[in-house]
């Protein structure tokens, strides 16, 4: 359901992405379950509360889990077990996540809660998302998911502040959980039957994770086309290739957005060459020379520059197949065993394993590494003076040298090129068996989703180094001979940096670059000049 009156409201089916990332990151918005859902919720409860009084024999409500699958318990233990089933798997290490992400996947988790197949109580459900509207953030170590039994570890640092135990972060403070839960005026859960294993057995971590990335690279690759546009512009490329009659003839829905997007970019440039003029010139080369002649200018760019539709498209297809797997994912119950209620009987199943959003991460992920790899190859032709149509070497005019110019920048980008092809070795076919061979094919989705993300980081690194040369040769050439948008990117940079007539450390200012790609900042002011950028082309 949309935000409405700074309010979220869950039903289970209808979350979306954009939506979850918005609530995650505006801790203004109130997150609430829809009215039509408690009945659900509260008629599940029953039936389990039924079969535990019954002692039917079913997986989490009356039996031990994992390796301990085969060991029967008795009633009078529900509340032992499902907390120590919750303090066993939270074992987590290194750096937390961010609040805000933290936030990401309890909203997650409550929607899947919500759609009324897990099991949970009433109050215990109103108290997480009481956790979520009064900010108490769970400190969760980023390494340690098997991504299997779901995200075991992550939600298990959540649910075990649920019940007063590890560690939560409140105004900004860190302390043990029931001090968090105490301060924030939130009354601490009691587990019974199932309960515990409701809160840690699903896929939410993962998927509020790789909804993150997919927001950031989604910015990412708008972000890589305004600045391919700026260097294609800079470097005096060819705008035919780009024009949308061929990518007709091999129609891509990526590839075709890319071209549109850079025909709009480079429109109105005075650099950027057109085919046909320069076909004009080479003619009257060709009538002036009797002979073989070498003309000034190729009447073709190299393929980072005329291909940049072919093989950035294939990027943003990954993206919106990503984005499609896992709104499925985030509108689902992922736990077990489900409850029907409408059937009156449970189903023991695999919905916790995250293989889904593990093979996406990794296809986006490698996906994202071409990003990089044309963004570096561009800013190689800008280095080399033999390849960049009359620039200076290394874009250094003065005092060239003695000034090394813009040389080690490149190092920067080769070295995170070759960083993410490392990342890009995919987490989803790296299977271990654990737990005596009970979760003996493992998904590792979270490890997917945080190497998707950094490589989507360092993609901005590159983007950022990418912007600044193509800054450098507009000066050189003439910025006034720029096109709408390529005015609007050289005056953003020169807000940043100026022109380098001199050698300088210049980290705080790519660092400052980065920022601004990943703020939406340039996406913004670039499509209020030119008009809307898409990330896949729909076909009427």
């Amino acid at each position: 359901m949309p935000i409405k009156e700074n309010t979220l409201i869950l039903d289970g089916y209808s979350l979306t992405i954009e939506e979850l990332i918005k609530a995650g990151e505006d801790l203004s918005i109130k997150v609430e379950i829809d009215d039509k859902n408690w009945p659900k919720i509260r008629d599940c409860r029953t039936l389990v509360e039924k079969w535990a009084n019954e002692e039917q024999c079913i997986y989490g409500v009356n039996t031990s889990c994992g390796g301990l699958v085969d060991h029967l318990l008795p009633k009078d233990r529900d509340n032992d077990f499902q907390k120590n089933l919750v303090r066993t798997i939270t074992t987590q290490v290194g750096k937390p996540f961010e609040d805000t992400l933290v936030r990401k996947f309890m909203i997650a988790r409550a929607n899947s809660l919500c759609r009324g197949f897990s099991g949970i109580k009433e109050k215990n459900l109103k108290i997480y998302l009481d956790m979520v509207n009064n900010h108490v953030f769970p400190v969760v170590p980023r390494k340690g998911s098997l991504g299997t039994s779901g995200d075991l570890g992550p939600l298990g640092c959540i649910a075990s502040v649920a019940f007063g135990e590890w560690k939560a972060k409140f105004n900004g403070k860190v302390m043990p959980g029931k001090d968090a839960m105490e301060a924030a005026g939130v009354e601490l859960m009691y587990l019974n039957a199932k309960e515990g294993l409701s809160l840690i057995n699903g896929t939410s971590g993962m998927v509020g994770l790789a909804c993150t990335v997919i927001s950031e690279a989604t910015n990412t690759l708008k972000n890589s086309d305004i600045i391919a546009a700026f260097a294609i512009e800079t470097l005096m490329g060819r705008t035919n290739p780009f024009d949308v009659r061929v990518h007709e003839q091999k129609y891509h829905p990526g590839q075709y957005a890319t071209a549109m997007n850079l025909t709009k970019l480079l429109a109105g440039s005075g650099l950027a060459i057109d085919d046909q003029e320069l076909s004009k010139e080479l003619q009257k080369v060709l009538k002036k020379h009797d002979g073989i002649s070498v003309a000034d200018i190729p009447v073709e760019d190299a393929y980072s520059i005329r291909c940049t539709p072919q093989f950035i498209g294939p990027t943003k297809e990954a993206v919106v197949h990503a984005h499609e797997v896992l709104l499925r994912e985030l509108n689902s119950s992922n736990d077990n065993p489900l409850i029907f209620t409408e059937w009156d009987t449970f189903i023991h199943n695999g919905h916790f394993h995250g293989q889904p959003i593990s093979f996406v991460m990794d296809c986006l992920g490698i996906s994202m590494v071409n990003v990089g790899v044309v963004s570096d190859r561009r800013v190689d032709r800008f280095m080399d003076s033999n390849h960049s149509t009359g620039l200076p070497p290394f874009l250094c005019k003065e005092d060239t040298g003695v000034r090394m110019g813009l040389m080690g920048g490149q190092f920067m980008t080769t070295s995170l090129v070759a960083e993410n092809r490392t990342l890009a070795v995919p987490a989803s076919i790296q299977s271990i068996t654990s737990t005596e061979d009970f979760q003996d094919i493992v998904s590792f989705g979270l490890i997917a989703g945080r190497k998707a993300r950094k490589i989507v980081e360092n993609t901005n690194h590159i983007l950022s180094f990418e912007l600044l040369c193509a800054a450098q040769a507009a000066d050189l050439r003439g910025p006034e001979k720029l096109g709408p948008a390529g005015k609007v990117m050289f005056d953003a940079v020169r807000e940043t940096l100026p022109y380098l007539s001199y050698d300088m450390v210049y980290i705080d200012h790519l660092e400052e670059l980065k920022a601004r790609i990943e703020s939406g900042e340039f996406v913004e002011k670039v499509e209020a000049a030119v008009g809307e950028l898409i990330l896949v082309h729909e076909k009427e």
